[in-house]
Order: structure tokens, then sequence, then C-alpha cells
């Protein structure tokens, strides 16, 4: 297949094949395929937080917020918002608004380390665990919903695809 042919991808990738035609004539590194997988990549991305997000809107939550909570759920002691930030694969920054939030709403308790005033621990507080019990099975039922029509194999390679993507952006950054 030829850049900028017809794919499945183009359901999800609304660019017209002229588009790519004409990107590929004026960039020598433009490919076809690369683009269309990282825009179906952004898309798919985009679309399941918005119907994440629609769900979690009564909460007041959004999934990132939600992501917060049930990393802290899965935790027996308080978290870093180091600790936090990898386990959730974004900034420092992000961690600490996301956070910020979550303790307004009163679903986060955060204290300052005794042996370094720069650290913040934060858990889960009982409203925090109480939304977390409620909202968890369905969630888990929605995502898997949302993944039914990937087999478990396809869910394995989706993610070491997904790998694989994530170590080449890192590299960039390097």
């Amino acid at each position: 297949m030829k850049d900028g042919e017809a794919t499945g991808a183009d359901e999800i990738v609304g660019w017209p094949k002229a588009h790519f035609a004409e990107h590929k004539r004026r960039y020598p590194d433009f490919d076809g395929p690369t683009v269309r997988a990282i825009l179906a990549l952004r898309i798919t991305a985009q679309r399941v937080e918005n119907a994440l997000g629609a769900w979690f809107l009564g909460d007041g939550l959004t999934p990132q917020k939600f992501g917060v909570l049930i990393v802290l759920a899965s935790a027996n002691d308080p978290s870093t918002l180091s600790e936090l930030r990898r386990s959730l694969g974004t900034t420092q920054a992000n961690v600490t608004g996301l956070v910020a939030g979550l303790e307004r709403s009163g679903f986060l308790e955060r204290r300052t380390s005794r042996d370094d005033r720069r650290v913040s621990y934060v858990s889960l507080s009982r409203s925090g665990k109480r939304l977390v019990e409620a909202r968890s099975p369905q969630f888990f039922a929605r995502v898997r919903e949302g993944m039914r029509g990937l087999s478990q194999a396809e869910k394995k390679t989706f993610v070491e695809l997904l790998t694989k993507i994530v170590r080449g952006y890192e590299a960039l950054d390097g």
C-alpha cells in the first residue's frame, strides 16, 4: 500500500488522500503510514478520554484524577509526588496540579515529610477510599467493554507496540 492510500485507519484519521500526497511531494521525510499511525493514536486517545471523562463528570473527576486515586488505592503506604509521577508516566507539574485538585475535593490527604520539607506524601482520605471502592467496579467494566474488540493476545501485542513508541519518543528527549 502506498502513502495516503485508504486503510481501515481512514475511519479514524480524516485526512484526505490529497493531503498525504501533497506532504509527500513537499517533504522528503514525510512517511504517510507513520503520520497516519500517530494521528490514529492521538485521535483514539482523545476519544477514550472523552468517553471516560463524560462518565466521571458527575463525581467532579477526570480520567487523570481517577488514575491518581486508583494508584493510591493500590499502594500500601502514602506515596510521594515523584512516585506518583513515575506510576502515571506524566510530569511533576501535572501530578502537582492533579493532587492539589483532589486535595481540594477532599479525596486526598497530604503531609510533609519530617525528614525533608520539600517532600510531600499523599494518601486517600476516607471519602477518596469510598469513591474508589464505589467507582472502580464500573470503571474496570467500562474499560473492559471499550477494549472488547481485542483478544487477550492482541491486548498484549498492543501494549508491546505502545511500549516501542514510548521508547522511540523517549530517545528523542535524550
